[in-house]
């Protein structure tokens, strides 16, 4: 059985950068929102219209959706059969997703990922995000860090450690799937 490696953790915390690095098989989740400068469709969100998102609702084929910010973000039953169809894999989700994926796929192993608060807010910064984003995005982030507590691991990200951290989520992972990461 491929285990499924599920990731969250507040906006700027390192999530997509550290995982890209550690696992290659990635659950991707689609979204209703316009794509950041330099996203790619496919890798980093499938890009779909609302109208698509509610046929996806209305059949059945979601395994998690979440909203957020006004857009829709989720997965459905397809893409997260295939990825895991492949092998082990990961998927990036909120706290209201990792309980859902629990509920469909209750074998998956759970990290929280965070920073400091100024810290997340520099490299939201850093990637282009207006203030405004980045306070919006910022404004759940004690609510996040309160959720914590829900998953098997926390990992904290500290600025200038990406080698540090990775290497703590290459254990975790490997420790979990019996197997190196990529």
């Amino acid at each position: 059985m491929n285990k499924l490696i599920v990731l969250s953790g507040h906006s700027g915390s390192g999530k997509t950068s550290l995982m890209r690095h550690i696992m290659k098989n990635e659950v991707v989740s689609f979204t209703t929102r316009k794509p950041r400068q330099g996203e790619v469709d496919g890798l980093d969100y499938k890009f779909i219209s609302l109208k698509k998102f509610e046929e996806l609702k209305e059949q059945g084929k979601l395994i998690e959706q979440v909203e957020y910010s006004g857009n829709y973000y989720g997965i459905d039953q397809e893409e997260f059969e295939n990825k895991m169809g492949i092998g082990d894999a990961f998927v990036i989700v909120d706290y209201h997703g990792m309980q859902q994926i629990k509920k469909v796929y209750p074998n998956c192993v759970t990290l929280f990922l965070y920073t400091p608060y100024d810290q997340a807010y520099k490299q939201m910064i850093r990637r282009g995000d207006t203030l405004d984003k980045v306070e919006q995005r910022l404004s759940t982030y004690s609510e996040e860090m309160k959720n914590k507590t829900y998953y098997d691991y926390v990992i904290r990200n500290n600025h200038n450690r990406f080698r540090v951290t990775k290497e703590i989520i290459e254990k975790v992972v490997e420790s979990e799937t019996g197997k190196p990461s990529n």
